[in-house]
């Protein structure tokens, strides 16, 4: 059930808050350089939603790896807080390319140049 852990960990865990911390951010900051590097590696990642697509299909993947090899639990807050995270680490560099292609410093070479 999507928000379970999530909401567990929040309101109901009787546990120290550094590892409700741990869990939510730690799932969020695993997946920044993912997001952080495709757009870097391929123009195909240049959009939003090609990224958010990768990512998700990317942790879907090993949350069903882990299901199949017993050797974890499918949780589909991993999959919200994962995919998440990926999204955040593409936005500084959605960031950079609006305020230098606004002041002109980055040019698009069109072929034929």
């Amino acid at each position: 059930m999507p928000f379970k852990t999530i909401a567990h960990y929040l309101f109901l865990a009787d546990v120290n808050p550094s590892i409700r911390i741990e869990n939510i951010v730690g799932n969020i900051i695993g997946f920044v350089p993912f997001g952080l590097m495709l757009p870097l590696l391929s123009k195909r990642f240049s959009q939003l939603k090609s990224i958010l697509l990768a990512t998700f299909c990317l942790i879907f993947t090993y949350e069903i790896l882990q299901l199949l090899f017993e050797l974890g639990s499918f949780d589909t807050d991993d999959l919200i807080l994962n995919t998440l995270g990926g999204v955040i680490g593409c936005l500084p560099i959605k960031l950079f390319y609006i305020v230098f292609k606004k002041n002109g410093t980055i040019r698009c070479q069109t072929k034929g140049q």
